[in-house]
């Protein structure tokens, strides 16, 4: 993006999940809007903003690590802090640099206010900005992309109480943002060349509940299909218990809705999923996951599972294992588990070791790369319809495709590819952890 002013310059850095990446591109656009030009971090911004994760110990240390880097390499830029972390410990930042300012998760719907006051490079008078009002923030999303696939956030915070977990004390309590500024949101990435949108949440299932909506996320998802806005629509992570039959029967036969479940499965033994109190046992997992199989043959299944939470035996960690390749995953994401303070489960007895836990976590991560293959040569032989992620490669004339079911595949070069183009691909074959394919046709709309 550029603006009017190019003296004006700043950098945005988001770490964590995709509801940090939607804020980051909201982010992107009030600067944009307030005359700044978003470029590289070599160009030394005038303002840094950084949205920070604390989801884990690893996340936290990540974002403070980040938050240093950035202090020395541009000491004298403006630099503001927000996310889970300036939210849950602002006082880590405190005294590290009087041009730097936390923004808490609970201030973000202020933002633009704040980055109004502060101006380009002023100094606001409150290094801290806190309010305990858990409004929506609504930050707004990019309007001018070059991507295939954009954000939006349509739901944040969390009612549940998982002992692991910080993301309530972080995020705040469930709310979502109302169905017409999402189709306003939708019309805006469309215009601007998005094919693809991500609907976006902390909790995304429990969207429309504050606004008294009785259909809650599948309501949404119909008013937005027989809306037909011309693009398609992929579901972030989404908690089993929240997905339901008649949102399966949705994915299943609109070409509008991507058919890719990322489910927070986090452990597949029942003693541990109750220590994590998680609101189910694997036996509704194994309901809810071939419900969706029995309708959506070629859906994409992934899973998040934490390994070596406190009490995980052998036993335990061996039924995860056993219940993922049950379920023929499509891939997994695999988190070490971390204790977090300010949660239950930093307090339980610690009994899994640092070394237990790095080997359960490359012995997993092994299974997970042979369901990943498995997934990925199933598919061979298939026509799916995708859109053009990435390409030309400048070397290879490569194009990288997406298919609606999650599948990267490789092709060959070819006329009028563009990010905003809708395609369909033929899989050709799996080598060298790569799925490759040639583009058939090319569709206006899905």
């Amino acid at each position: 993006m550029h603006s009017d002013e190019p003296s004006k310059r700043a950098a945005v850095f988001v770490l964590g999940c995709k509801v940090n990446q939607a804020e980051a591109n909201g982010i992107c656009q009030i600067l944009a809007d307030h005359g700044f030009q978003i470029g590289r971090p070599e160009n030394e911004p005038h303002l840094v903003v950084v949205n920070t994760c604390c989801v884990t110990s690893r996340a936290e240390a990540k974002s403070r690590r980040l938050v240093k880097r950035l202090q020395r390499l541009f000491p004298e830029a403006r630099l503001v802090v927000t996310g889970c972390l300036a939210q849950t410990s602002p006082e880590c930042f405190a005294g590290t640099n009087e041009k730097l300012k936390v923004v808490g998760n609970d201030q973000k719907t202020e933002l633009n206010r704040i980055l109004s006051a502060m101006g380009w490079l002023g100094v606001s008078a409150d290094k801290n900005e806190r309010s305990g009002d858990w409004g929506f923030a609504d930050l707004g999303v990019k309007r001018s992309t070059g991507k295939a696939r954009e954000f939006i956030k349509i739901q944040d915070g969390c009612p549940q109480s998982c002992t692991y977990c910080i993301v309530p004390s972080a995020r705040g309590p469930s709310r979502s943002l109302s169905a017409d500024r999402i189709f306003a949101h939708v019309k805006t990435l469309r215009d601007n060349g998005a094919a693809e949108i991500v609907l976006t949440g902390v909790n995304l299932g429990c969207y429309g509940h504050d606004l008294g909506s009785p259909k809650g996320l599948e309501g949404l998802l119909f008013d937005l299909l027989v809306r037909d806005f011309g693009v398609r629509f992929r579901l972030s992570s989404l908690e089993p218990q929240h997905i339901s039959s008649g949102l399966i029967d949705l994915l299943a036969t609109s070409e509008q809705m991507c058919r890719h479940f990322h489910i927070p499965l986090q452990s597949g033994d029942d003693e541990i999923l109750t220590k994590m109190k998680r609101p189910y046992n694997t036996a509704f997992i194994r309901e809810v996951t071939y419900g969706i199989l029995r309708r959506i043959p070629d859906a994409c299944l992934g899973f998040d599972v934490i390994v070596g939470f406190p009490g995980e035996t052998e036993e335990a960690f061996r039924r995860t294992v056993d219940l993922v390749t049950e379920l023929r995953a499509s891939y997994l994401h695999v988190f070490p588990f971390s204790p977090r303070p300010g949660t239950e489960a930093s307090r339980f007895p610690h009994n899994v070791s640092e070394s237990e836990i790095r080997g359960r976590v490359e012995r997993l991560g092994l299974v997970a790369k042979e369901l990943r293959a498995d997934f990925w040569r199933r598919s061979v032989g298939k026509t799916l319809p995708a859109v053009v992620e990435s390409g030309p490669d400048p070397s290879t004339g490569d194009v990288l495709v997406r298919s609606d079911n999650y599948i990267p595949v490789y092709c060959p070069g070819t006329g009028n590819v563009t990010p905003d183009r809708y395609i369909l691909v033929r899989v050709t074959g799996v080598e060298d952890s790569r799925v490759w394919g040639t583009i058939e046709s090319f569709r206006e709309v899905p």
